[in-house]
């Protein structure tokens, strides 16, 4: 069963510097996206915190032998086993706490569990296997320390596995397995490496071998450890934290949002986390105003978007011998914004490659003027910049070691990792050096609020001459909506909405074009973002095909309303959409 000590499967991410709840999501997201089952299919993950108490707490510990175990050698070694002072079995009156982290979409752990090659033995048995980092397709990982960001969330560095997966060369469809990564410790007089595995025990060529709980076996199991469901061709893999130090579901989400919002704002992670009483939250990069310019600076570095001024930059790197390196976007902040970043978050770049997680917020850049950045690096150096990462993939470091074996060749890759520091640095602060602090962007008018107020305020007397009223003629009703309706797995906007000219208009009848915007709103302060495509017509009438500002010609009178429909393209539901109606009369003016 390999013989490294159980402490070399943990202690390598002891010391990074990142919050335990953000090393659990960086590393867990990450092994779920490596094991995607298509490269642009979109990934579920979900996080749930379950509690537990009295008898439920005392089962779950008797069925996976906790106390029979480690229980016994508590107190009784040498140097102790690594685990934490207080954990579910030294502190039998404390709730036991467990995560579970379940994906979906995702292949699963098969392959001989025993075989090197296979993705079970990676996630589970070995310890700095670099067979990812040489891989084909682009993936995250490349130590297989993924483990240790979960076990040492665990106060009693115990996780169990439980996976299902198209049958594989065993047979097999279906595996569950406990794992414990203790220190190396000395017990009555014998040596033992720490390492300890729940599963069927058996002899192989006069060794111990313990092989997983396997297909009914395994969801039997599973299901009263409290896992969900694996049957019918739930493919993917579920990880247990047992006794976990993640009890709180807020910080969880936040570590969610802060590393792996490129891959939801693409709409390729899908991630949900359960709290102790049950309720779902989602993570909402958008509402987060420390990540949103961040956002809005990939979306011009990927090409969704153009710079609109001065105070934002976007473009790509030069090619080092030949080899395409990324594309970057920068962006001056209003005074307002940068308030809102935490001071280590001003003047960097966020660095991103294939697997859309957030490498690191470098500081490249100065802290005035206050600005943020963006680098997407280009597929073509993913294989470099995956070697150039220590195990915990926080940075990329022209001097690893492990470069050595990177393609094309070893001076090559260490110039490109090199070049990409020097590049973003040097532009971030000639980028600043540049700029002044841009102007406070002018207060948007809200046609349609100003419309409602005025049409609520106005004097209803007809001698009201000379006072100080709304005059737009025209009046605008939402009769039914705007409101979000469900359409499959997503929502979409609909309204009714009623238009005449107002009884007070010097003319009877008036032509008029109708536009229509459905924004999705960035913030809690009603920031525009994107337009959704939109159908208008009116009632009665097909539809035009959408458009993000669609027009329609329109005939207005006093004695008669006319109704318009309008639906927005579907969207996500964790967004909030914002309705703009305006009415352009064709004589000029609006």
């Amino acid at each position: 069963m390999g013989g490294a000590t159980g402490s070399a499967f943990a202690s390598t991410l002891q010391a990074t510097g990142i919050a335990p709840e953000a090393e659990l999501a960086r590393e867990a997201i990450q092994n779920s996206c490596d094991a995607s089952r298509e490269e642009k299919r979109q990934v579920k993950v979900e996080f749930r915190i379950v509690e537990l108490e009295g008898e439920r707490r005392t089962r779950f510990i008797r069925d996976l032998s906790l106390e029979s175990s480690i229980g016994k050698r508590i107190g009784r070694t040498t140097k102790g086993l690594g685990i934490a002072r207080e954990n579910c079995l030294a502190t039998p009156g404390r709730p036991l706490h467990l995560l579970f982290v379940e994906d979906y979409g995702t292949v699963g752990l098969h392959g001989n569990p025993h075989d090197s090659r296979s993705h079970f033995h990676r996630l589970l048995l070995s310890v700095g296997d670099s067979t990812k980092a040489l891989a084909d397709e682009s993936t995250g990982g490349s130590y297989g320390y993924g483990k240790s960001a979960l076990s040492l969330n665990s106060r009693l560095r115990t996780i169990v596995a439980y996976s299902a997966f198209e049958r594989d060369s065993t047979g097999a469809t279906a595996r569950l397995m406990a794992c414990a990564y203790l220190d190396a410790h000395e017990l009555d007089g014998k040596r033992w490496t720490g390492r300890a595995w729940f599963g069927v025990q058996r002899t192989d060529a006069h060794e111990l071998v313990v092989d997983p709980l396997q297909d009914e076996e395994a969801h039997q199991f599973a299901e009263r450890l409290g896992f969900r469901s694996r049957r019918n061709g739930a493919y993917g893999t579920s990880i247990l934290v047992v006794d976990s130090r993640i009890v709180d579901h807020k910080p969880l989400l936040e570590s969610v949002e802060e590393w792996w919002w490129p891959r939801i704002v693409q709409e390729e992670l899908h991630v949900e986390v359960v709290d102790a009483r049950g309720n779902t939250h989602f993570p909402q990069p958008r509402q987060r105003p420390d990540i949103l310019p961040f956002i809005e600076c990939y979306f011009l570095a990927v090409g969704r978007a153009e710079p609109i001024g001065p105070h934002q930059k976007a473009g790509k790197l030069n090619r080092v011998k030949g080899i395409q390196i990324g594309s970057y976007a920068l962006q001056l902040l209003e005074s307002e914004t940068a308030e809102m970043l935490p001071e280590n978050k001003l003047g960097t770049v966020a660095l991103i490659r294939q697997p859309k997680m957030v490498v690191q917020y470098a500081p490249l850049g100065r802290a005035e003027p206050p600005a943020v950045g963006v680098f997407v690096a280009d597929k073509e150096i993913d294989d470099i910049l995956k070697l150039s990462e220590p195990p915990n993939h926080d940075r990329w470091d022209h001097k690893s070691s492990r470069l050595e074996i990177a393609p094309p060749d070893e001076g090559t890759a260490r110039e490109v990792v090199s070049s990409v520091h020097k590049r973003l640095t040097r532009g971030m602060r000639k980028f600043q050096g540049q700029q002044s602090a841009p102007r406070p962007r002018g207060e948007r008018r809200l046609r349609f609020l100003e419309r409602e107020l005025g049409a609520l305020f106005r004097p209803l007397s007809s001698d009201s001459e000379g006072q100080d009223g709304y005059t737009e003629p025209v009046e605008i009703r939402f009769r039914e909506g705007p409101s979000p309706q469900p359409n499959g797995n997503d929502l979409e906007t609909v309204a009714r909405v009623a238009l005449r000219l107002r009884p007070d208009a010097d003319e009877d009848r008036a032509d008029a074009i109708v536009r229509v915007r459905v924004a999705v709103l960035e913030d809690d302060k009603g920031r525009e973002g994107e337009l959704l495509p939109v159908e208008l017509a009116t009632d009665g009438a097909e539809p035009e095909p959408f458009d993000t500002e669609p027009e329609i010609e329109v005939a207005l009178s006093k004695d008669r309303w006319l109704a318009l429909r309008l639906r927005s393209a579907p969207y996500d539901p964790r967004w909030s959409t914002k309705v703009d109606v305006e009415v352009i009369p064709q004589t000029g003016g609006s």
